[in-house]
């Protein structure tokens, strides 16, 4: 049947994580007859078929039917470890095209002109900057996102969302197989896996991931290292700029002094003492006498002095104001039939995605323009 699009039963498999065998077993059908809905679709897709995956899956019959571009997963920047396995490899980039739709889908919704990409264009190089460039390039955005050139990013999640960037906590658990958060190149978006992330391993992770959305919008280093080493300089220097850190830090400073660092800056002290050595204000042996004191005192991992977790609610209210239900408080109360039927995604993925601000609401509804 035409309305619905095979290439959505393999987005689906890969987003649960099964092989065509299991998707086969959970929906009553053999592997070859999987193989054959991908394979030819005009011949053996039936609605019948397509009902028993959607129950199978526990996704809305009206994502099989969405015909979304989708995205090439090669370009999706996100570092993946040796330990990753392919498995979770697919469900991550799947989650973020599954994502990346639903934000494509609901600003449709609005005839709001989005000028995200006007801003992003104005700063991203097309050639490799030097490390000097990249500092330049992360100031050049503090000053569009409205921030001051020196002194603490009061609260980074914010400072993004207000320029139109959507972020994101995706639902795949990762555990320690890949970096912290997934951005696309021409995508206005920044996922990111929050799995108990301390606050300041939060704020580097958005900093880091706008770094990949400015610095790589137009160029990809082949080098993935030097794409990540690009993404941290910038991280860098937009939460603890370079003219800070030099009326700041010493070599004199002792691990307790960094306490200091990161209570103002919002950053790790990990994240403060490599900042210092990368601009040259300590030297290799102190960087390895830091980071030892660091191990003995068990913060390599939890470190002292709690930053508070940010949280995104730019999409939540995105999705309230194309369905009508944007509130005051900015509580956005939306129907579940407006997102599993016009979006493709079940309410509690849409919820979880919007970090538990949405709330349902059992009328019908329309689309706000």
């Amino acid at each position: 049947m035409n309305e619905f699009n095979p290439t959505r039963i393999e987005l689906a498999r890969k987003y649960r994580g099964w092989t065509k065998k299991e998707l086969a077993e959970r929906s009553g059908m053999t592997p070859t007859y999987i193989g054959m809905l991908v394979g030819n679709p005009t011949t053996h897709l039936t609605e019948s078929s397509v009902e028993k995956i959607a129950y199978a899956t526990s996704l809305p019959l009206s994502f099989f039917m969405l015909r979304d571009p989708g995205l090439d997963w090669n370009r999706l920047a996100f570092r993946r470890k040796k330990t990753i396995t392919r498995n979770l490899s697919n469900r991550i980039c799947a989650e973020f095209e599954m994502l990346a739709d639903t934000v494509s889908r609901v600003s449709s919704m609005s005839n709001v002109p989005d000028k995200t990409a006007s801003w992003l264009d104005e700063i991203a190089p097309t050639l490799d900057p030097q490390a000097q460039g990249v500092r330049r390039i992360a100031a050049n955005a503090r000053a569009i996102l409205g921030l001051p050139s020196k002194g603490a990013v009061r609260n980074m999640i914010r400072s993004v969302e207000r320029k139109g960037v959507i972020i994101a906590p995706l639902t795949t658990k990762v555990a320690d197989s890949v970096s912290d958060g997934v951005t696309y190149p021409d995508k206005a978006l920044i996922g990111y896996f929050p799995e108990n992330k301390p606050g300041d391993r939060l704020r580097f992770t958005i900093a880091h991931e706008l770094g990949h959305l400015v610095l790589h919008r137009y160029r990809r280093p082949k080098d993935v290292s030097l794409m990540e080493r690009e993404a941290n300089e910038f991280a860098g220097e937009f939460l603890f700029p370079e003219s800070d850190a030099r009326a700041i830090i010493s070599p004199s400073m002792m691990l307790e002094d960094y306490l200091y660092v990161k209570s103002g800056w919002g950053i790790s002290i990990g994240a403060a003492v490599r900042r210092a050595f990368d601009l040259g204000l300590i030297d290799g042996d102190k960087y390895k006498s830091l980071y030892v004191r660091m191990a003995q005192r068990h913060w390599i991992k939890h470190e002292p002095v709690e930053v508070k977790a940010e949280h995104p609610v730019r999409l939540a209210q995105t999705l309230g104001r194309a369905f009508g239900g944007l509130d005051d408080t900015g509580r956005s109360t939306v129907p579940r039939d407006g997102i599993e039927g016009f979006l493709g995604v079940p309410f509690e993925l849409a919820n979880d995605w919007c970090d538990n601000r949405l709330t349902e609401k059992a009328a019908s509804w329309t689309i706000m323009r």
